[in-house]
């Protein structure tokens, strides 16, 4: 899959560290590269003659411009690009997963199922280029890439502007030879119906396992293109009608990316992790698994001794290693409290009333984050309405999806079409966000989300999502932190299990070569993936492999699960959960088996420290709700006063006319906010910036002890602690 670095390569572009060689060829070499936040990364690098290359220069930029057009879940997105560079890059998100191509070729055909949802998900990406006034050009099954949440249409090499001819000779096939439309193979422009012909290509391809016109030199495949039926083999059905209408040759009598999309959702729509089937599903683990077996990679070391070991770093050292994000830490100014205000508006000084949403699932697995985000945004807004000269009052409205990208987006429309709405607290968990981003982002409607972490919704809604949230992926090296400040760094084992959605690989990742590489001790990775229910087997392996620590992230079933196996091995070593479990039902279903696991988040528990906007807090949710505050609210309530605090500068003088509500978003990307523990800053792509210094004491671990989660303290804590005690 990869190989290491050359002398020759250089170990930085830009943003990203450069890990591994993905692959070379004429024009360059292809890198696996880490942003500073733990990303990994794609990064085309050019070399040799066409760096030289005006014209290719030309071509390359606009590459670049027309990939970062394009907008969706399944087209493997840009993450940054330099075409004037010395030698021109491009860097795009990484997938792990097998192509197609490879998937067929190891384990034969796809199951009619798998077809009709790869189709489904293609469909949808190709009508997402098409929507950007792109023509993709070289849709194949190499092309495409498998992961357990859906496929990803990747490299725009070759792709063009629908109405661009200007860097195309008259004549020139572009393409590769039996996955390109008639008109393409008689050297014509081609168009939307030609992406369209090459996907009903891969879907015989990865139904039959051959390709529709057969194997040979370029021309016999660009005759029999021309001339010839597909062999379809045994596709069957529905399917094969499809597929039929998608081969025609006349671009008129083929089906849009759209209709496709709209034949084929049902299959996507309802298509669970275990879509792929199981061999393929274990390929695609197995190619994650070799992610995390990345050698001699040079760690990001935070170093207080010059003098310290290079492989066993001592106590005294701080160590955030493998591109973990730096949280900023909180400011000490004054705050004002309300007590027991209702956060309804008062009906007196004709005074225009403005709503605040709070888009939360009703999802049991989010209920716990949902219920602090509308409780923190009620005391907001009760504060709010609370100050005697106020120019207008809020409320509050909360609705709730289902969990489900339909019912999500369903939310959404509900707000943008409230013009009375300003802006919104949510959504609370992943797949509401993704799907709703694209519906806020078309309103203006400024939304942000303090509890979500894959940060990566800026390319469905450039302006207007935000995300006060820590990345997912810093979380594998504050794991890793913790066991080195607390003196737990033993042999380790961990288990990616796939079921807990796409933050676990991107946790596990870091956390395996941190603590490989930056504390310099053993780990032995194991990835579960989706719908295989394989995590007791892998746990099993893991204390057969003699392992002293234990991580396993997943959800929460399969992590009670592996609680109760520890407990009956008798294992007591240390036992780490993924952060998403913190203020979960885990210690009461886990019971005595879940003593002693840790959690380490960015969510704190304003009730145990004593700083004044946490005392102050805290006895402001007390006299409100009657309870300290509950996980994830200090994070929502510090999102909604921001909101407020920047919203609140955009209406205007009088309060007479309507803000606009574009200008909300633009005033939050520049905002920074003090919030209870920590300060509030966005980067480029509206993700929470943690360039801030005082990121050890804005993360925070928990340990479940007598049946409940109790923080620790802060790792800045911990560790003082130790280099008091040393």
């Amino acid at each position: 899959m990869s190989e290491p670095l050359r002398s020759s390569d250089p170990s930085r572009i830009a943003g990203f560290r450069l890990l591994r060689r993905l692959g070379a060829g004429g024009m360059g070499v292809v890198y696996l590269g880490r942003t500073e936040s733990g990303a990994l990364a794609a990064v085309k690098v050019i070399r040799g003659e066409s760096a030289g290359d005006e014209d290719f220069r030309a071509r390359f930029a606009r590459e670049v411009d027309l990939a970062r057009r394009v907008e969706s879940p399944w087209v493997v997105p840009v993450l940054d690009a330099d075409a004037e560079a010395g030698e021109p890059w491009l860097a795009t998100a990484f997938v792990p997963g097998p192509s197609v191509a490879e998937a067929v070729a190891a384990h034969g055909p796809l199951p009619a199922r798998a077809v009709g949802v790869l189709g489904g998900w293609l469909a949808e990406a190709l009508d997402a280029v098409h929507t950007a006034g792109l023509v993709h050009r070289d849709v194949k099954p190499g092309n495409v890439l498998l992961a357990p949440d859906g496929p990803r249409l990747i490299d725009f090499g070759i792709a063009r502007a629908a109405d661009d001819t200007a860097l195309t000779a008259s004549g020139m096939v572009v393409g590769t030879p039996g996955f390109l439309a008639p008109e393409q193979a008689r050297g014509r422009p081609a168009e939307p119906a030609s992406d369209v012909f090459a996907l009903g290509c891969v879907l015989a391809y990865a139904s039959t396992g051959t390709p529709p016109f057969g194997t040979g030199t370029p021309d016999a495949l660009l005759y029999r293109t021309v001339h010839d039926e597909p062999e379809l083999g045994g596709t069957e059905g529905e399917l094969r009608t499809l597929v039929e209408r998608c081969l025609a040759k006349e671009p008129d009598a083929r089906p849009t990316a759209d209709e496709v999309r709209r034949l084929l959702a049902e299959d996507a729509v309802a298509a669970p992790g275990d879509w792929l089937p199981d061999p393929v599903a274990r390929m695609v683990a197995a190619r994650a698994a070799e992610g995390l077996a990345l050698p001699d990679i040079e760690p990001t070391v935070v170093d207080e001794q010059a003098d310290a070991p290079a492989r066993h770093p001592a106590r005294r050292r701080l160590l955030l290693a493998g591109g973990a994000l730096l949280l900023a830490g909180g400011g000490t100014g004054a705050a004002v409290w309300a007590s027991r205000d209702d956060e309804k508006p008062s009906k007196s000084g004709g005074r225009p009333v403005y709503v605040l949403g709070v888009h939360t699932t009703s999802d049991p697995a989010d209920a716990a984050v949902s219920r602090a985000s509308e409780r923190a945004a009620r005391l907001a807004v009760a504060q709010h309405n609370a100050a005697p000269k106020r120019a207008y009052d809020l409320t509050v409205q909360v609705r709730a999806d289902r969990g489900d990208e339909a019912s999500a987006q369903e939310v959404a429309r509900a707000f943008t079409a409230d013009r009375d709405v300003v802006a919104v607290l949510g959504p609370v968990a992943e797949v509401p966000m993704r799907a709703a981003a694209g519906v806020y982002g078309a309103a203006g409607l400024t939304h942000v989300s303090s509890s979500t972490g894959q940060q990566d919704y800026f390319v469905v809604s450039k302006n207007v999502s935000f995300q006060t949230g820590a990345a997912h992926a810093a979380l594998g090296g504050w794991i890793a932190l913790h066991a080195f400040v607390s003196g737990q760094v033993v042999r380790a084992g961990v288990v990616i299990d796939q079921d807990g959605g796409a933050a676990m690989q991107d946790q596990g990742s870091l956390l395996v070569r941190d603590w490989r590489d930056a504390l310099g001790a053993e780990v032995v990775p194991r990835v579960v993936a989706a719908g295989t229910g394989d995590g007791p087997k892998a746990v099993r392996e893991l204390l057969a492999a003699e392992v002293g620590a234990m991580a396993y992230l997943g959800p929460l079933d399969a992590t009670v699960r592996t609680a109760r196996a520890l407990a009956a091995a008798g294992f007591t070593g240390p036992r780490w959960m993924q952060h998403q479990l913190y203020g979960s039902d885990f210690p009461a279903r886990a019971g005595a088996a879940g003593e002693g696991w840790f959690v380490v988040t960015a969510a704190v528990d304003p009730s145990v420290l004593t700083t004044k906007r946490a005392k102050d807090f805290t006895a402001a949710w007390r006299a409100r709700y009657g309870s300290a505050p509950e996980p994830y609210a200090t994070e929502a309530y510090d999102s909604v006063r921001m909101l407020l605090a920047e919203f609140a500068r955009t209406v205007p003088a009088g309060a007479r006319r309507r803000p606009v509500r574009s200008a909300l978003a633009g005033r939050l990307a520049k905002a920074k906010y003090e919030g209870v523990v920590r300060t509030y800053t966005f980067g480029d792509f509206h993700q929470y910036d943690p360039s801030g210094k005082a990121w050890a004491d804005t993360t925070f671990v928990h340990v479940v002890r007598g049946g409940r989660f109790r923080q620790l303290g802060s790792l800045g804590d911990l560790n003082r602690a130790a280099r008091a005690g040393a």
